[in-house]
């Protein structure tokens, strides 16, 4: 028979379930321009995410603009463990909320509604930028500029958090961001967080409040977590396996997988139950999980969808 091992706290991944929310706000942000590269304008009092043929109020193209938003997610993580105890959690749910200018004045802001992208930034220089003081009247000539972004972008690093599209109108607009394994484990391990957002639509003018602005309408990054469902007892019945799981709540669904080898990428262990939990401990059963007597270990996980 197969030797049984089972993992306390589990794996879980992406969960849809009431659970705690933590909104984080920045510590740093500022938009860079191509058309001036060497220009800071991290004191500007919006912030703008523009494509190469976006207008301004007058019709004029003012190019490409990108804009880095940094957040310390300290706070959060010390909120996270006061309600479920220390890494006893898992992020279940982020989101990027702003709040849109649809008709900014100032002529170094453009206009339009189209896509843009949100991508965390996992360089080695990903949070190593200053924000500078820089206005759209009076650009800095210190901290973060355009010409700053081939230090701090990384291709094989950085992953996409997906993309949106601004309504172009005054207003909160919440942007629902997807959690890739590097964001999740950056975010949870309680430094520096930046994200970077780009326009994919070639009109797009997307003009935003800074932090700068006001603190009741600037940037947060809006984090959500759940209690680590884990599994909290292995029990053999004949040829099947009956799994306690705890940490659940009602109608959560639950995967558990299977691996001969603890090291092997979570993305290569085998599932074989989809399961449905409660809130009170719950049992998952695996038919024919015993396979009979090969001398080796196996390994279970409590996973999510």
């Amino acid at each position: 028979m197969k030797i049984i091992v089972s993992l306390l706290p589990a794996v879980a991944l992406a969960v849809s379930a009431p659970g705690a929310i933590f909104t984080n706000t920045p510590d740093a942000d500022s938009f860079v321009r191509a058309a001036a590269a060497s220009a800071n304008y991290g004191g500007a009092g919006s912030l703008s995410v523009s494509g190469a043929a976006a207008t301004n109020v007058l019709g004029t193209v003012n190019g490409v603009a990108d804009t880095f938003i940094r957040f310390n997610t300290a706070a959060m993580v010390a909120y996270f463990n006061s309600q479920y105890g220390v890494n006893n959690w898992v992020i279940d749910g982020a989101a990027l909320a702003v709040t849109e200018v649809g008709s900014p004045n100032n002529n170094i802001f453009t206009r339009g509604v189209g896509k843009f992208e949100v991508r965390w930034l996992g360089g080695t220089n990903a949070d190593n930028w200053a924000e500078g003081s820089g206005m759209p009247m009076s650009p800095g000539s210190s901290g973060l500029a355009y010409r700053d972004e081939a230090t701090l972008l990384n291709a094989a690093a950085d992953e996409s958090l997906g993309t949106s599209t601004n309504r172009g109108k005054d207003g909160l607009d919440t942007f629902t961001l997807t959690r890739p394994a590097g964001f999740v484990t950056d975010a949870r391990n309680g430094g520096e967080v930046t994200l970077y957002l780009t326009a994919i639509d070639s009109n797009l003018g997307f003009t935003f409040n800074s932090r700068s602005f006001s603190a009741i309408a600037q940037p947060q990054l809006v984090i959500s977590a759940v209690p680590q469902p884990g599994i909290a007892s292995v029990q053999a019945a004949g040829a099947n396996l009956i799994l306690t799981g705890t940490n659940g709540f009602d109608g959560g669904v639950y995967i558990v997988l299977e691996s001969a080898d603890l090291a092997t990428p979570l993305n290569q262990w085998t599932p074989l139950s989809t399961n449905v939990g409660s809130a009170a401990p719950f049992s998952i059963t695996l038919t024919n999980a015993l396979h009979g007597a090969d001398g080796g270990a196996e390994f279970f996980l409590l996973a999510t969808p």
